[in-house]
């Protein structure tokens, strides 16, 4: 049997063993119902407000503003459904490289009267300058991840949320600055408080976590579409899943003290390898994760990514996280300026501390092999 190598870290992580045990122990420990006003009930609250302070320790925000979800993607809704309680519809503005949990609200908002307005993204990166000059009075959310799922680029999520507050004052109406920050959460440095952003989703899927939790930061409470049973103060209802909300705290933990060291070995090297031989990479050079290289070569992604997958490399020719993965990250991929051969052609590498360098380096090779002579 072909043994894996796993190079997909980017479409979700291998669970921490200590994570997992973190998971059973808590669903041993709390099995009560953490709204129940019993003490078994009374000890689950406490556990998940335990829970809540030190995610947010680990963030360096309040408690108050971290809110537990099933993911990232109901985080996303959460924000972006609020939107359907206004009176008056208003314009959205989203770069053209979110990932599809934004972008697919495009419709939903079309059809309730709201203005999208998309903005180019040319090489990986939304334009300060760009987003300033679509900004009016109309404007009442503003959407710009923080790191792209398909190249890695790091937005300049300061400088854009600066334009939004220069455009609040001038118009003396507030925006709402939102930011997908998934692929960033643990794997590049930022303050959730000095970039301004308004809200924030996260999973911890990506950062070997549980699958099926996630957290929204709002730096306000917002009035939320469906309250339920009125649980996370209203803004997410139904029970809480505090065993996999203990292992996701754990797993933030675990992941923010790692050693990207061998992370940050593994891109340069490839992207020397790949530059030598003439395989483009998409991924920039600068302002980017270094957890993710994208490259083009001359065969079709698919056809690339079933090559390596009979000899054991998962690898990804797309998001992976929509019925039509390869699609959609090649739009993606043109939104940036890019040809549709290049957008056609492209890979996603994703690592992880666990990547090994000699695997790494046999896999550029075997690319290279397989796509010299097309």
């Amino acid at each position: 049997m072909i043994e894996t190598k796993y190079f997909d870290n980017a479409a979700t992580t291998f669970c921490y063993p200590e994570v997992l045990k973190e998971v059973m122990d808590n669903a041993i420990a709390y099995p009560a119902n953490p709204s129940a006003t019993h003490r078994e009930g009374r000890e689950a609250k406490a556990k998940l407000e335990e829970c809540r302070a030190s995610f947010a320790s680990s963030l360096k925000v309040e408690p108050a503003t971290i809110y537990f979800t099933s993911g990232a993607t109901e985080s996303i809704q959460i924000v972006l459904a609020s939107l359907l309680l206004a009176k008056v519809p208003g314009k959205v503005i989203m770069s053209a490289i979110e990932h599809e949990a934004v972008l697919s609200w495009s419709s939903i908002l079309k059809e309730k009267g709201w203005k999208i307005i998309t903005l180019k993204a040319k090489n990986g990166f939304v334009d300060p300058e760009e987003l300033k000059a679509n900004i009016d009075n109309e404007v009442r959310l503003i959407a710009v991840q923080l790191v792209n799922n398909v190249i890695g680029s790091i937005q300049p999520i300061k400088n854009l949320v600066r334009v939004t507050r220069e455009k609040e004052k001038e118009y003396n109406r507030p925006i709402f600055f939102f930011c997908d920050s998934v692929q960033g959460l643990g794997k590049i440095p930022f303050s959730l408080t000095d970039l301004d952003v308004d809200g924030a989703s996260f999973s911890a899927h990506k950062i070997k976590g549980p699958r099926g939790i996630g957290a929204l930061y709002l730096k306000k409470p917002l009035q939320a579409i469906a309250k339920a049973g009125g649980q996370e103060r209203g803004v997410r209802g139904g029970t809480e899943n505090l065993p996999s909300i203990a292992g996701f705290t754990k797993a933030l933990s675990l992941y923010l003290a790692e050693d990207k060291t061998n992370i940050i070995n593994i891109n340069t090297q490839l992207r020397a390898f790949f530059k030598e031989k003439n395989i483009k990479v998409l991924s920039p050079e600068y302002n980017c994760s270094p957890y993710i290289l994208s490259l083009s070569t001359k065969l079709p992604s698919e056809v690339l990514t079933r090559m390596l997958s009979d000899e054991g490399y998962c690898v990804s020719a797309g998001s992976a996280c929509s019925n039509n993965a390869k699609g959609k990250a090649e739009n993606v991929i043109k939104a940036m300026g890019f040809s549709d051969s290049i957008a056609q052609g492209t890979i996603r590498l994703s690592f992880s501390v666990k990547t090994q360098e000699e695997d790494a380096i046999t896999l550029a090779n075997f690319i290279y092999l397989k796509t010299k002579d097309f």
